[in-house]
């Protein structure tokens, strides 16, 4: 048998796959170097770039979680605010009821009183139709409604309605969890004590100069008023506790995503500067043998 004759042809396609195979290899080593990232596309690495989509995924939702909590934290501490406010409009409320009950005081004097309780009923009903950011803080979930309508007899407020419902808002936090994060204004302010109906009596029993029903009735109903809110403040206190602890837990489920994340796709920066180098010394030995192989022209070319 005669020697196997290996043919020019043959040999430069032989060298030119190398050294396109060789650059081919820099160029990924490169993108790994320029990305950080070890896993750039599916084919790198199929297993750990699915695992990747889904920590990505993972991490957006709760960045989802996040902005909704960013969102909310200010409703609840203005409706905090408010109920607070509220609840010092009743402990005035009750100062000059006390006062109103007093029977040595005159009828002059009552109808001063009287004023300034009605001038605290506007106030209870500005606070109870109070909007933040484009919502009504007590409508329960109809928040483009404003909760509390009035009807008037020339100036006076004689009678308040509730156009809101008693739904709360649902915040979710996790795929099955949420958590309510508002106070309907029925709860508040109206179921058990009517306060709005409260402070429309006191005023019209000063005005008839009733201070009977005050000392005997309205005083007691002041008081169960005063709790009525308070209870309101710890609901939306207990509220704004859990949604900060949720969203301390978030961002550590966001932190302990990403750290999943860099060990499924990121690069080992010195194993792979040392693999670069490696490569590109392989590339260099690839070019020089093929410079003595292949005719100089020809290696012009691939250069």
């Amino acid at each position: 048998m005669g020697g196997l004759r290996i043919s020019y042809g043959l040999l430069t396609s032989r060298s030119l796959s190398n050294i396109n195979t060789q650059l081919r290899e820099l160029a990924s080593i490169q993108e790994k170097l320029a990305t950080g990232h070890r896993v750039n596309r599916p084919s790198d690495d199929p297993i750990d770039a699915r695992r990747a989509i889904e920590i990505r995924t993972s991490i957006f939702q709760n960045e989802q979680y996040l902005d909704s909590i960013n969102t909310v934290s200010p409703l609840l501490a203005e409706t905090e605010s408010v109920l607070r406010s509220s609840n010092s409009i009743l402990q005035r409320a009750q100062e000059l009821a006390i006062r109103g009950a007093n029977e040595t005081i005159a009828q002059d004097q009552l109808d001063q009183i009287a004023l300034e309780i009605n001038q605290l009923l506007e106030q209870f009903v500005v606070d109870a139709n109070r909007e933040t950011n484009g919502k009504h803080l007590f409508g329960g979930n109809r928040t483009t409604t404003i909760p509390f309508s009035v009807t008037r007899v020339g100036t006076d407020i004689t009678a308040v309605s509730y156009d809101g419902n008693s739904d709360v808002i649902e915040l979710s936090f996790s795929a099955s969890g949420s958590t309510a994060i508002n106070e309907p204004g029925d709860a508040a302010f109206i179921n058990g004590v009517d306060i709005f109906q409260l402070l429309i009596d006191v005023r019209d029993d000063l005005r008839a100069g009733n201070q009977a029903n005050i000392s005997n009735v309205h005083l007691d109903q002041i008081i169960a008023a005063q709790t009525q809110v308070l209870n309101s403040v710890a609901r939306i206190g207990a509220f704004t506790n859990r949604i900060d602890r949720i969203d301390s837990t978030v961002q550590d489920l966001i932190i302990n995503f990403e750290e999943q994340l860099s060990n499924k796709i990121d690069a080992d920066f010195a194993s792979t500067v040392l693999d670069f180098d490696i490569k590109q010394n392989a590339f260099q030995a690839s070019l020089n043998a093929t410079a003595r192989v292949l005719q100089p022209s020809l290696l012009d070319f691939v250069r």
